[in-house]
């Protein structure tokens, strides 16, 4: 599984702060340093790859969590 950097971006910030609600935009300034101007659907686009990408490897556990009007968050599989 390889992951773009702005995909590596995004994963990390989520894993790093595990149950924590991201707002879109907050991911998306995190992802794109350069502040350039992008819808914040962007995000969604890059989270969709994500999840195909770990569902690949770890077909049982859905990790990435929406948060309807709000945004993503991380959920640790269960051990």
């Amino acid at each position: 599984m390889q992951l773009t950097v702005v995909e590596f971006r995004l994963l990390a910030e989520l894993i790093d702060n595990p149950d924590r609600v991201h707002s879109r935009q907050r991911l998306l300034d995190f992802a794109h340093e350069d502040q350039r101007d992008i819808n914040d659907r962007t995000v969604d686009s890059h989270i969709k790859n994500i999840r195909r990408k770990l569902a690949a490897r770890l077909p049982h556990a859905d990790c990435l969590q929406s948060v309807y009007g709000v945004g993503y968050r991380f959920e640790p599989p269960p051990q």
